[in-house]
């Protein structure tokens, strides 16, 4: 069942989408016994968090940026396997730096060539594509950082082939200090959410 949550977490769209998820978590919840506070449902009605304003705001981020939710949620559980963990050391220079470093449009690229590989990708991995990257430690009371990013300008998901570009564009950090509820918006994130 893990194995199925971790393969339907990254790509959603490939497993029966988005509802999958919660279905998921209830069965390892019921399985390990765990299931007298869960709350599956990362909805717009969230407290103090910054993930319903970039579901709401952002364009098609539904699929990877819900995705990333449950996906912090397993994680927080010992659920989610990591395709890469983070030292201590490389996990607090992410902290440091990501907010300060998303005041500039920022793409997949920059993102990966400053960072290294993700901890997990939710959605599809084609770099140009939208998509969020996630970097995590072994501890998973430590902040879960995620990059969310939209298509590359001038691409889509239907497009047979991609335009040779930089890569999807950052619109926004969350999991970082020193930005309001963890959220920090790149200057086309802004953009995005506020088109004049």
């Amino acid at each position: 069942m893990i194995e199925k949550l971790n393969q339907a977490v990254r790509r959603p769209e490939a497993h029966g989408g988005v509802p999958v998820l919660p279905l998921l978590l209830d069965l390892l919840a019921e399985a390990g016994q765990q299931t007298a506070d869960a709350l599956w449902i990362p909805d717009a009605n969230e407290r103090l968090s910054a993930a319903p304003f970039v579901r709401d705001h952002f364009t098609d981020p539904a699929i990877h940026v819900t995705a990333s939710q449950y996906g912090e949620d397993a994680y927080r559980r010992g659920w989610l396997h990591l395709d890469r963990t983070l030292s201590a050391a490389d996990h607090a220079a992410l902290l440091d730096r990501a907010a300060a470093w998303a005041n500039t449009d920022r793409t997949l690229h920059e993102v990966l060539d400053e960072f290294g590989p993700a901890s997990v990708t939710f959605g599809n991995p084609a770099p140009h594509l939208p998509k969020t990257l996630s970097y995590a430690t072994s501890d998973p009371g430590a902040p879960f950082v995620a990059f969310h990013f939209a298509a590359a300008p001038g691409e889509s998901a239907a497009a047979p082939e991609p335009v040779k570009s930089a890569g999807a564009a950052l619109l926004a950090v969350r999991g970082v200090p020193g930005a309001l509820f963890g959220l920090k918006l790149t200057p086309r994130g802004r953009a995005a959410c506020w088109p004049l």
